[in-house]
């Protein structure tokens, strides 16, 4: 049976030795677009205080107990009120997985029923939803999943505010957006592996000639 580790300081998926792209990895390109115009600083901050809360919410799950800051507490009262509003039960909690397929791996936030249905939701702490972007790792993660044996109905992005609100929003599976992803993903690790291959080549017939002018000598 293939053993998946996560190392999370480098953020890094390894599947029996071999590295696998991340879902963060697949989708950079929407990423990047989205992301491009917002100092480094600012979004170094709000990935900071999302892990945060992340863990937070984990620990609520799990333990059911959380302690929290000043900052971190509007965000986690925005939780346990959506906790309060729908029926869950988890199956799945920080759960990272892969797709055996497409050999691209990730950690899906909460996976289980949500009034009633199957569903994987994805927890933000970020201003503002990028659908698009959330639309293709949720997608992503939906593939995974369902490569894994499960029967997915619903995608959902909650939203935690710090004004202890939510949104919680329903997202519809885009099928050609996450296979768009992997392309090119794919093709630049194509093109990648090409410029190893031709900067190898060209240095290998570099020592071929210097070993044949020291011969000639």
């Amino acid at each position: 049976m293939a053993n998946l580790i996560f190392l999370e300081e480098p953020h890094v998926y390894e599947l029996d030795g071999e590295e696998l792209p991340s879902v963060s990895e697949v989708t950079r390109f929407i990423a990047r677009e989205t992301y491009s115009d917002i100092p480094q600083s600012i979004l170094d901050n709000a990935a900071d205080r999302g892990t945060r809360v992340h863990r937070l919410t984990e620990a609520l799950d799990k333990y059911g107990e959380a302690e929290a800051d000043e900052i971190e507490l509007p965000y986690l009262q925005a939780y346990l009120e959506f906790r309060k509003k729908h029926k869950i039960q988890w199956e799945k909690i920080e759960w990272s997985t892969y797709n055996p397929e497409r050999k691209y791996a990730g950690t899906i936030d909460r996976m289980g029923m949500v009034d009633g249905e199957m569903a994987i939701v994805d927890l933000k702490t970020t201003s503002t939803i990028h659908t698009v972007s959330v639309t293709a790792q949720l997608t992503l993660y939906k593939l995974m999943a369902e490569a894994q044996g499960f029967k997915i109905d619903k995608l959902y992005v909650l939203q935690l505010k710090k004004d202890g609100k939510t949104t919680f929003k329903e997202i519809a599976p885009d099928l050609k957006l996450a296979e768009s992803c992997l392309y090119l993903h794919e093709l630049l690790k194509k093109k990648k592996r090409k410029r190893v291959s031709k900067k190898e080549e060209k240095e290998d017939n570099k020592d071929k000639r210097e070993a044949e002018r020291k011969d000639e000598t």
